[in-house]
């Protein structure tokens, strides 16, 4: 059964970028995910449509085709991004900040109207791929 798989910047960077140390978890995951639903929350794009990438052709036509899938569901980021955006800006525990971005994604996990496959009581598991500007 498919299952609805909401999608990190993280994974788009390491399945595109061949030098990037989680490449070839990207590809077998990539494969593995072929018949889910994959959710792309709207600032994931933003993120992953930077400067850099989109100046290779190549990458922006494979990840173009991939956004036109029917399987392929782009989630509006406006009805958490006033959210969001507070809580950028409040003191948490730790010490630890997260980008505006990563706080909007956030919201989006708390949402339990959004019906994603995250394990039991949204245990989420994530991609441990990073960002290699």
């Amino acid at each position: 059964m498919a299952k609805r798989v909401l999608l990190d910047t993280c994974f788009w960077f390491a399945l595109y970028e061949a030098r990037d140390a989680h490449h070839e978890e990207a590809l077998i995951l990539a494969e593995d995910l072929a018949f889910d639903n994959l959710v792309i929350p709207w600032p994931c794009l933003y993120e992953t449509l930077n400067t850099r990438f989109v100046g290779r052709a190549e990458r922006l036509a494979s990840f173009r085709g991939l956004l036109r899938r029917q399987n392929v569901t782009l989630l509006m980021d406006e009805p958490y991004r006033e959210r969001a955006l507070v809580s950028v800006f409040e003191p948490r525990r730790g010490g630890m900040q997260v980008s505006l971005v990563d706080a909007v994604i956030r919201e989006m996990l708390r949402d339990l109207s959004i019906r994603l496959d995250l394990c039991a009581i949204r245990n989420i598991e994530l991609f441990r791929g990073r960002y290699q500007a």
